[in-house]
């Protein structure tokens, strides 16, 4: 939001100038994003008078003028004083007339739409772009010009290009356009966080915070209505919804409706707002002043007001014009049957102050948060009423900005007071809290001295009773984000400067956390399965009982779901095969070969009420080109991950019963259960059935998978570090070729090699196999 320095230093009583002012709010309440100085856009700009009109004797719609700018001996920048010849094409111009002339060498920031509409005051070349305008001394048709009489549009103050801006009579001559207009200023935005949009979305809200820093308090909280205005009751106002705690309604008589006066429409420019009328500004100017949205209605066909819930059909044609179908969930302004306003975000057209209304009535509300943000979002209508609203602002502003409305009303717009109504069924009063002091520094880290903590909270408006240790706190109801001792020590942690809490490193001993030995073997497995150049994946936990008897296990033997999300994921898995093989067909379709492996929980059923959990290290590999040799590749994959995780003396032995060890079907002659040297299992490894590769779809090719317990082969893995010394003697590698039995073991031939070798035989591998084929020659 756009806040006016001057309307600011005003409330707040401030000494500082915008950039101190912007520091100080930066560090403690709300970032200051932009500060702009809005009469340096008038320098070079004066008050002038039109001394004689005459017209251009080359162009049918100039006229040339002879302009007093004041006296040449008046000390100014250079270019300015004496009478100055101006060509000019707006229509309205005159002798007599005082008007703002723009002097050679100004830069002027017009409102955008003039950019690309010059049609009067055309008088310079401008040169720029973009969104400023330089004043040239330049020939017109012929005719010298040495500046230009300005349009509102062309001074950027506002959007009126039917031609010159023409001041009062009593403007003095060569003053400075910007200080007689008021335009001295400095706009400060001001990003209010939606926390404090409730107190602080307006300028008595920020002049607060600004007092507040500088250990004064300002703004006389307590005025009452009652105080300055006889609220008798006269006007019937009928509440039929909680959804509007209170609502304070004044009926108005002898309205004029009039162009504001300049200092209102400056104010409300500060702050991006354009000026309506008299009655209209006013609103505005409160609502911004106060921080409450004020409406005001055309009292002529208004005698009595009620607030309720929309029906749904009803219509209601709002103030841009747009119909609304109103919805059940609206709160509307009625006149006893109609709608006439959508409560908190826009009044109705027809209710609309016109320039003949001569009656109004003014209302300041209070409506419930979350019903004007939904209201706002259905019908895509954005209002400034509606963002105050939607943030919950104070019930109790609304009283406070009746005050100021009603007496600007009767300065401004010579307004009478015929009655005034305030229904306020369920008054909110302050609020205490308890605060200890003692908590204020454990919380910050920072010992703050008593004196100054009370300071602070008194500063902030919060009436302070102490008892001991203990601040009974009583908090203004406009702060409603104060709700217990941490938001106040919060705001005393703002407020005293959190760049003044010193970084300390931490006093106490850091205990390094114990190694979790199961999740380091997890993430080791990952890796060395990886850095073999198979792929990670994940699959569900569930699979259908087809699956399970694809595979070769009891479909009874599992845990089912009672309301499974399909039929394919009826049962909680006990293997993961199941969901490698539906993979790895699926990359089939666009690889050759395919070796992905996954790491996953099953789950074994049991008599208690939770099956069993294992972890369990699974991979799956296929390969197109190598029909045969799938279960060799992965069992010389299995041996490069027992020697890297140091897992020594694994026994591979083809003779076990799948159903001994829980085991999904293998391939009779290639399956092998994998145990260490006392004879545990530790995994098993295999060619899955024809039948199973015929049910998931892979066709003349041969899947080998293994799967193994990781919390088995936790217990396997070597923790000595065993110091092996160098050999004195080179290695010497043996090729030994035998015939043997087509049904003999490979494990069967190592064992006998190793036996025989003794202690100088150091390792057995087996590297390739040869048939014997034998014929018969007749």
């Amino acid at each position: 939001m756009k806040f006016s320095y001057n309307w600011l230093k005003e409330l707040s009583e401030t000494k500082r100038i915008p950039e101190e002012i912007g520091k100080d709010l930066t560090l403690h309440s709300f970032e200051v994003e932009k500060i702009e100085n809005l009469g340096a856009n008038f320098d070079r700009v004066v008050v002038g008078e039109v001394l004689k009109v005459e017209k251009h004797p080359d162009a049918d719609k100039l006229n040339v003028a002879r302009v007093n700018v004041g006296p040449s001996s008046q000390p100014s920048p250079k270019g300015r004083g004496g009478i100055l010849q101006i060509v000019c094409g707006a229509p309205n111009l005159k002798e007599g007339q005082k008007v703002p002339v723009a002097l050679v060498g100004a830069v002027l920031r017009p409102t955008p739409p003039s950019l690309n509409a010059r049609s009067l005051s055309s008088s310079t070349l401008r040169e720029g772009g973009g969104q400023t305008l330089k004043i040239k001394k330049a020939a017109i048709r012929g005719i010298e010009s040495n500046g230009m009489i300005c349009a509102e549009d062309e001074l950027g103050i506002g959007d009126d290009h039917e031609g010159i801006m023409v001041l009062s009579a009593d403007a003095p001559i060569g003053k400075s356009f910007s200080e007689f207009m008021d335009l001295n200023d400095s706009v400060l935005e001001i990003d209010v966080l939606p926390n404090r949009a409730h107190d602080a979305l307006s300028y008595e809200g920020v002049a607060r915070e600004i007092a507040m820093l500088g250990k004064r308090i300002v703004l006389n909280e307590n005025e009452k209505l009652t105080d300055k205005f006889k609220v008798d009751g006269g006007l019937k106002i009928e509440i039929e919804t909680e959804k509007c705690p209170r609502y304070i309604g004044a009926k108005i008589s002898g309205i004029k409706i009039e162009e504001s006066p300049t200092w209102l429409k400056n104010r409300l420019k500060a702050s991006d707002i354009k000026s309506i009328n008299n009655i209209v500004d006013i609103t505005n100017y409160v609502m911004l002043e106060t921080g409450q949205p004020l409406h005001a209605f055309d009292g002529k066909n208004v005698a009595e007001v009620g607030v309720r819930m929309a029906k749904n059909g009803e219509k209601l044609i709002i103030l841009n014009g747009e119909e609304v179908n109103l919805r059940n969930t609206d709160i509307v302004i009625t006149d006893g049957t109609n709608p006439i306003a959508l409560a908190g975000v826009m009044g109705g057209l027809e209710s609309g102050i016109k320039n003949d209304t001569t009656e109004i009535i003014l209302e300041g509300a209070n409506f419930n948060a979350s019903t004007i943000r939904r209201t706002k979002s259905a019908h895509s209508i954005q209002s400034d009423a509606a963002y105050r609203y939607e943030r919950d602002i104070d019930v109790n502003f609304t009283q406070r900005a009746m005050v100021r409305a009603l007496t600007l009303i009767i300065e401004i717009a010579s307004g009478k007071i015929e009655s005034i109504t305030d229904n306020y069924p369920k008054e909110i009063k302050n609020w205490k809290i308890e605060l200890e002091l003692e908590r204020v520094g454990r919380l910050l880290g920072v010992e703050i001295d008593e004196k100054e903590i009370i300071e602070i909270l008194e500063n902030l408006g919060i009436k302070i009773n102490q008892k001991g240790n203990i601040l009974n706190c009583e908090i203004p109801t406009r702060r409603i984000d104060l709700k217990n001792q941490e938001d106040l020590i919060e705001e005393i942690g703002r407020v005293f400067g959190y760049y003044k809490i010193v970084t300390e490193p931490l006093k106490e001993k850091l205990q390094v956390p114990a190694k979790n030995e199961e999740r380091e073997l997890e993430w080791n497995l990952r890796d060395i399965m990886v850095s073999q150049g198979f792929d990670e994946i994940r699959c569900y936990s569930f699979y259908s009982r087809e699956d399970a008897r694809a595979l070769g296990l009891n479909d009874e033997n599992h845990t089912a779901l009672l309301n499974p999300m399909s039929v394919d994921q009826e049962l909680i898995r006990r293997t993961l095969a199941s969901g490698l093989l539906n993979a790895g067909k699926k990359s089939l379709s666009y690889y050759d070969s395919v070796a992905i492996f996954d790491m996953g929980k099953v789950y074994a059923p049991q008599n208690k009420s939770l099956p069993k959990e294992d972890l369990l290290l699974s991979a799956l590999v296929i390969d197109k080109g190598n029909k045969g040799e799938q279960f060799f590749i992965l069992k010389g994959a299995l041996e490069n991950l027992f020697s890297k995780i140091k897992i020594m003396d694994i026994v591979f032995s083809p003779d076990f019963d799948e159903n001994d060890v829980d085991a999904v079907s293998f391939h009779p002659g290639r399956k092998a259960l994998i145990k260490n040297s006392k004879g545990d299992a530790l995994g098993v490894i295999g060619e899955v059935t024809k039948s199973a590769h015929k049910y998931f779809g892979i066709k003349k090719m041969r899947a080998a998978i293994f799967e193994l317990n990781v919390s088995a082969l936790l217990n396997e893995i070597s923790r000595e570090k065993i110091y092996i010394p160098l050999a004195k003697f080179p290695a010497v590698n043996r090729d030994i070729s035998m015939v043997v039995d087509k049904k003999m073991l490979t494990s069967k031939v190592a064992e006998v090699i190793v036996f025989f070798g003794g202690n100088l035989l150091q390792d057995v591998t087996l590297f390739d196999t040869f048939i014997n084929f034998s014929f018969d020659f007749c």
